[in-house]
């Protein structure tokens, strides 16, 4: 009964509305001092480790440009050896992955969505049907800037809009094809032996914003219609190359073309995982 009210809650507030009030509220610049207490104490809360951050919380204007914050040079080790390594593009926690069957992906136990409703393209559902897939989880005290999978060029992008439900555990199994019904930020990499690997920034209840490294695209700035955006001149990313960021937290899913792609034997759903750690390899995976 508790958990109908709950999923009755979500249903009726007016996410969008609140996401970008929120969004607002993180950008509110306060006197130094202040703002630096309210960093810090937003990070104890959240147990955010401190000493991998680019500056200390005092440095930074406000409470997003804090969540937002860079890691130091060296924080991360990017385990791409080939051009067919695919690495994490963030920390967070794995949910699930494998091959896509019957065109649909896992979401929680007993609950999927479909491939085409995801990409919201029959071409790109065709593209990546016998390919596999990866979800990742950004909790608060996570690193929030995404980074790209794989090396390879960037030629187009899509922004589909659409609902604001949270992503924590609990909306994650009880709202129904919840990752193809929030509103998404697509970026397409183009790697020799992966082939294309989408990687699925998916917005969530008080995500301010989604916005990319390399385009002038913010989500929930203003009220847009899906776009499908084919860049002037491609964009050559390296493996682990910043490419976006969550302005507040979410999830990103991955899809990879390559049917031969296979996984590493050391993923494990649930565990943690730290951007550029690698996640699989085209051909034996091994």
């Amino acid at each position: 009964m508790l958990d109908r009210a709950k999923l009755k809650g979500l249903q009726l507030l007016p996410k969008n509305t609140v996401s970008r009030a929120v969004g607002a509220a993180s950008e509110i610049s306060l006197p130094k001092g202040l703002q630096g207490f309210v960093n810090s104490t937003f990070a104890n809360l959240a147990g955010i480790d401190l000493s991998e951050s680019e500056r200390p919380p005092s440095d930074y204007r406000s409470v997003n440009a804090f969540f937002t914050r860079k890691l130091k040079d060296g924080a991360r080790d990017i385990d791409a050896e080939r051009v067919g390594d695919l690495v994490s593009p963030a920390d967070g926690r794995v949910s699930h992955f494998g091959r896509i069957t019957r065109d649909t992906l896992v979401q929680a136990k007993g609950r999927d969505y479909r491939l085409v409703d995801l990409v919201d393209s029959g071409a790109d559902a065709d593209r990546f049907r016998e390919g596999h897939y990866i979800t990742v989880y950004l909790s608060p005290r996570d690193y929030h800037r995404v980074h790209s999978p794989a090396g390879g060029a960037i030629e187009r992008i899509s922004y589909i809009p659409g609902h604001l439900f949270p992503v924590n555990p609990f909306a994650v199994e009880n709202v129904d094809e919840l990752f193809a019904v929030n509103e998404r930020l697509i970026t397409y990499v183009s790697n020799r032996d992966l082939g294309e690997v989408a990687v699925i920034m998916v917005g969530a209840t008080c995500v301010g914003r989604m916005s990319l490294t390399f385009n002038d695209l913010v989500t929930n700035s203003k009220f847009r219609r899906r776009e499908e955006i084919a860049l002037d001149e491609a964009v050559d990313v390296s493996a682990g190359e910043e490419i976006g960021a969550f302005n507040l937290g979410s999830t990103v899913i991955l899809l990879i073309e390559n049917a031969d792609f296979a996984f590493d034997e050391s993923l494990v759903p649930g565990e943690p995982i730290r951007m550029g750690t690698r996640l699989g390899r085209a051909g034996s995976g091994k």
